[in-house]
């Protein structure tokens, strides 16, 4: 057949995109989109590849649930599986420790952490801050030792309250000639005359007080020796400690006031958190301190330790780096769900998302929470971090946003990332970022839904590029998480038994596992975990398949010195239909067919094609047959491949590009040929 001219697709940066676009042939992203991405990875150059295979690490708990990382100060990293009130720390390699967390079995899926140095701690609104640690000795597991936790007053009678008490001397003062002034924490009395007869001079400062408007009344004055006065700031109103007393001489150059500080404030009330009151939901080391809120008792406030002493908050430190207690004042109902540290420190509550315009955390400065968005974050799915800016899953559960930065704005701008193709995230139960892991590649996320389904999806957001694909395996994913090493790790679970594997770059297969023989032999044993299911194996860099396990081994055709067997699910991706425009505002509606496809393949081994969902068919990528001496991994192809002679009518026709066998597979460009 004579070729035709043909609409050529480079770029698939746009993802997969949501069945209701296919009509929008004019939208910008129609063009770089796909009907259908699975087990791929868009390239942000354009193309796209065959993602990472998943390498076996070991079997877990029926029960697993949650991963998370754990980078230790000595440059080793871990993944920290949580499976009811147990926990397994796994190395690179293998499983190094179980350590038992009492109480966490219930909390599992809702848990946030912070972590710092050698220390990861555990946060659960009715769950006892946990602290888990890598000491010299190993593992530790312990409670979080909060010091001197401030009081606050949860509407109960309270006999617990210690007033501030501040002793003054006047020194010089001549009784009836000399005027004074007092200040109370930056107030200002009015000119008060000193006297000498103990009676008049409380009089006299007693009357100055009750008109300051910070002091209320039940305070009281009065004169333990000669000169002295004692000011003792009791009753409702004049609580805590945060006093300060001065006084100044206003005529008189060679007299002075002493003011010193007998008896520190303490607010009545019980401690803010406890196992009445109930305990943080999240935290976050930042700034050098320890930052906790979303208490349960109190869900709208956060509370910093002090500066360089991460566990204390005794609030009688009045220092800037002292520790305080911020209620935000924000809608009813509302709860602190996720404290980010960021450029500027983010709050995510049940309703919004906050910054606070302050980078320096100051006991001594009101912290200014600004309102970002109003979107709200869903509880348990940690927030990502990508190219600077923090990515959550709002309290939806079905949209993926990103919160960033922005200098032109000056405030952080919060943008749905996921609106292109809503369809793949509904449920989200868990996500993770991985890094680039070569100059080429852009950051891939990861999203794993409460059914058992992933997502990935291509981040550089720079060049626009956020391109949503599915993922899916022999099993059913249950949580992810990125570790120190830039790993994404995974629990799956195949027909209820749960494993950790790793996603590994170039490997070809899932749950994949390396057995290597001294002497060559074609019987692969020690499969028992696969029996009656269908694996594929790749030995010597060819690969053999499929198999169906029986009692525990294969055999292969040929006898090979090095095996590495698993599972595969093949990539499918399938091309949007062809647009129909023949004139401005003008289309022509009819069946047509995709008669020719020009796929342009870089270092590939193994590709099918189909259309219009049809069956898929092998193409032959080398045109004169393979090497017979070089393994079939050693023969990518580099080339433009012409299949013509497609057949079948469609109302709007599409090609789909897959394998039929585990193969590399790296596409550049898509041009299809149709008669429309």
């Amino acid at each position: 057949m004579v070729s035709s001219p043909g609409r050529m697709q480079s770029a698939f940066t746009a993802g997969e995109l949501a069945e209701i676009l296919e009509e929008r042939t004019t939208l910008k992203y129609f063009a770089t989109g796909l009907k259908r991405a699975e087990n791929i990875v868009i390239a942000p150059q354009g193309g796209f590849r065959l993602r990472d295979g998943l390498r076996l690490i070991g079997d877990l708990p029926a029960d697993a649930a949650r991963i998370l990382p754990f980078d230790a100060s000595n440059g080793s990293y871990f993944d920290l599986v949580f499976a009811s009130d147990t926990c397994q720390v796994w190395n690179a390699t293998s499983m190094t420790a179980t350590m038992t967390v009492a109480g966490l079995a219930s909390f599992v899926p809702e848990l946030t952490f912070a972590q710092r140095l050698d220390t990861l701690v555990l946060f659960h609104e009715n769950l006892k801050t946990k602290r888990v640690r890598l000491m010299p000795s190993g593992w530790v597991v312990d409670d979080l030792p909060y010091e001197k936790l401030p009081n606050y007053d949860y509407g109960a009678n309270y006999t617990n309250g210690v007033p501030a008490e501040w002793r003054l001397e006047f020194v010089g003062l001549e009784s009836g000639t000399t005027i004074f002034v007092l200040n109370v924490s930056g107030q200002e009395t009015q000119s008060i005359a000193y006297s000498s007869t103990p009676s008049a001079l409380i009089a006299n400062i007693t009357a100055a007080l009750d008109n300051l408007p910070n002091v209320r009344p039940g305070y009281t004055v009065t004169n333990p020796a000669a000169n002295k006065i004692q000011l003792k700031f009791s009753g409702a109103g004049n609580e805590g400690d945060g006093w300060a007393v001065s006084g100044r001489i206003v005529n008189k150059a060679d007299a002075a006031i002493l003011s010193v500080k007998q008896t520190p404030g303490v607010s009545p009330g019980e401690a803010v958190i406890s196992e009445t009151r109930g305990w943080p939901q999240c935290g976050c080391f930042y700034n050098q301190r320890l930052i906790i809120g979303g208490f349960r008792s109190l869900p709208n406030a956060w509370m910093p330790s002090r500066q360089a002493d991460y566990f204390n908050y005794d609030e009688r430190f009045t220092e800037a780096n002292g520790p305080f207690l911020v209620p935000m004042d924000i809608a009813g109902g509302e709860k602190v769900e996720a404290i980010v540290p960021s450029l500027n420190l983010l709050l995510f509550t049940t309703q919004a998302e906050y910054w606070i315009a302050e980078r320096a955390i100051s006991k001594t400065e009101a912290p200014n929470h600004v309102q970002s968005s109003r979107n709200g974050i869903r509880r348990g799915v940690p927030v990502a971090e990508n190219e600077g800016a923090s990515l959550w899953c709002h309290a939806n559960g079905s949209t993926l946003g990103e919160l960033r930065y922005t200098d032109q704005d000056g405030n952080y701008l919060a943008t749905n990332i996921s609106l292109l193709a809503p369809h793949l995230l509904e449920d989200v139960r868990d996500m993770a970022v991985r890094r680039a892991t070569a100059s080429m590649d852009g950051n891939v996320g990861c999203v794993v839904r409460k059914d058992g389904q992933a997502r990935l999806v291509t981040l550089l957001r720079e060049q626009e590029v956020t391109a949503f694909a599915r993922m899916s395996s022999d099993g059913l994913f249950k949580a992810v998480a990125r570790n120190g090493r830039n790993e994404l790790s995974f629990i799956l679970d195949h027909a209820g038994k749960r494993t950790l594997e790793r996603m590994e770059n170039g490997l070809l297969l899932d749950e994949a596992s390396d057995v290597t023989f001294g002497v060559p032999q074609a019987t692969i044993p020690g499969l028992s975990r696969f029996n009656g299911r269908q694996i594929w194996a790749i030995g010597d860099r060819n690969v053999f398949g499929p198999f169906t396990v029986i009692a525990g081994q294969i055999s292969l055709p040929v006898k090979v010195s090095r095996v590495t067997v698993g599972t595969w699910r093949p990539p499918v991706v399938s091309t949007l239909p062809p647009p129909r425009e023949i004139g401005p505002n003008t289309v022509l509606k009819r069946k047509a067919r995709i008669h020719t496809v020009h796929v342009s393949v870089l270092d590939t081994t193994s590709l099918a094609i189909s259309t219009n969902g049809g069956p898929l068919r092998e193409v032959d990528l080398h045109r004169w047959g393979v090497a017979a001496d070089v393994p079939e991994l050693d023969q990518g192809v580099t080339t433009s491949i012409k299949i013509s002679g497609l057949r079948g009518y469609a109302d709007a026709p599409f090609v789909t590009i897959s394998q039929l066998r585990p193969g590399r597979l790296n596409v550049r460009a898509i041009t299809v040929e149709a008669a429309l």
